[in-house]
């Protein structure tokens, strides 16, 4: 069985060319667990979703289910949703609040310091014998947050999160330091899953523009626009630009000259004076905590972090979509997402926000629909033994990567109708695929 560790020429970036064993192969997939996913910074959920002491969130870390728990000292911890006694999953909810979790098997109890609290007929079973400070919840050793993102690493050994975010965080500040109040992810979250491997999504929120006009041309007939004054229609016209990054991030639609600002502000005159003011202040205040230059980008547009971490905000009306695309075996995935919205924000512009959030990018969605259909049909024509012979043609641009200087800008700048950024989120991929 093909496998990328014995074989490097499957992902050759050099030639712009990724083989499609990469989204079917099981042994590759079970690799990329042990090497990706055990070893990479993961998103695990956002500040906001854990506010006070006893607050948890359920998610993942590749097929490893966690509890992401703020403890009675205020410190937000992460740990393997699995009891130590038989491996039974001990919170069995998406989110919520809790001072202990009771296994549902046996009855094991742990507290939110991930201690074991509670053995049943611990004298008479055990005789008193059991070490239960031995037995506690298995703990993520490094969780960060950085600007209320919330990521942990398994491997004790890993770079830091800072150097592993790297320049991203230039752009990602942005972000983080736009909304005059804080960022706040609205309850409830869609989840899905989807017959495809999670790169395939994974790859077009980190660099694919060239689908937009095609895939999402329903969208075009409504009339309506993406959002700052971009439409279907001109969007391939817009002068945005496309950012890699070490590490395999990638970051696009990036408008740097106040054009998405200025686009909000005719768009806030429909909602009056409060709005408008909002919009002025906000710029203002990246004025005041960032560059010049980050404050004319003013939104952070589309990117994925590596390895399945996706946000989008195309402008201060726009949801702050946060995306997870969790790995469920080599030809299926599941997406987990959350609508994000600046606390401050008018009524007007939140409720515009969660609109756009169920009408765009959401399982019932215009973009969602779109793009879910296309992963389902690659992976489709891929799963045949002819159509996993092929490869997918990532070339685009390629040999013109340097055409494109632009100064105080980090990250490797390019047009936006370039597939770079793919090539980068596979090479870094290969990368730890290659290293035991």
């Amino acid at each position: 069985m093909a496998s990328v560790v014995s074989n490097p020429e499957l992902v050759n970036s050099k030639r712009g060319l990724v083989s499609r064993q990469l989204f079917m192969d099981p042994e590759i997939y079970q690799t990329e667990l042990e090497r990706v996913y055990a070893r990479c910074w993961l998103y695990l959920g956002h500040e906001s979703q854990v506010k006070e002491h006893g607050d948890y969130l359920s998610n993942y870390m590749g097929e490893d289910p966690i509890i992401l728990w703020r403890d009675g000292h205020d410190r937000v911890r992460a740990y393997l949703n699995s009891c130590l006694h038989r491996g039974m999953k001990v919170c069995r909810t998406d989110a919520g609040s809790a001072r202990s979790f009771t296994c549902s098997y046996h009855g094991w109890t742990y507290n939110a310091e991930g201690k074991l609290t509670g053995v049943p007929y611990f004298r008479e079973a055990y005789f008193g014998e059991l070490n239960r400070e031995e037995w506690g919840l298995k703990e993520v050793p490094r969780v960060v947050n950085y600007g209320g993102f919330i990521f942990g690493c398994w491997d004790e050994s890993a770079i830091s999160l800072e150097e592993y975010l790297g320049d991203v965080r230039w752009y990602l500040d942005i972000l983080i330091e736009r909304p005059l109040g804080r960022l706040e992810v609205l309850p409830g979250m869609q989840r899905y899953k989807l017959p495809g491997n999670w790169k395939i999504q994974a790859d077009n929120f980190a660099g694919d523009v060239y689908h937009v006009p095609f895939a999402h041309g329903s969208w075009g007939k409504t009339g309506m626009p993406i959002a700052g004054g971009v439409t279907i229609d001109n969007y391939a016209t817009q002068k945005a630009y496309s950012f890699a990054f070490k590490h395999g991030h990638g970051a696009l639609d990036m408008r740097l000259n106040d054009e998405t600002y200025e686009a909000d502000l005719v768009l806030a005159q429909q909602f009056g004076p409060e709005t408008v003011d909002y919009i002025r202040e906000s710029r203002e205040r990246l004025l005041k905590r960032l560059s010049e230059r980050q404050a004319r980008i003013y939104t952070w547009g589309v990117g994925n972090l590596f390895p399945n971490f996706a946000v989008n905000n195309f402008s201060a009306f726009f949801p702050v979509g946060l995306y997870l695309w969790h790995p469920k075996g080599p030809d299926k995935s599941e997406v987990w997402q959350w609508c994000a919205v600046d606390s401050a924000a008018p009524a007007a512009v939140k409720e515009m926000a969660r609109v756009g959030f169920t009408k765009v990018q959401s399982a019932g969605g215009f973009f969602g629909q779109d793009d879910s259909d296309n992963f389902e049909q690659v992976t489709e024509a891929t799963r045949g033994v002819i159509g996993r012979r092929c490869w997918f043609n990532y070339q685009m641009g390629l040999g013109h990567e340097e055409d494109l200087q632009m100064e105080g800008y980090p990250g490797h700048v390019t047009h936006r109708m370039s597939e770079a950024n793919q090539r980068n989120f596979y090479a870094y991929w290969s990368q730890l695929m290659e290293r035991e």
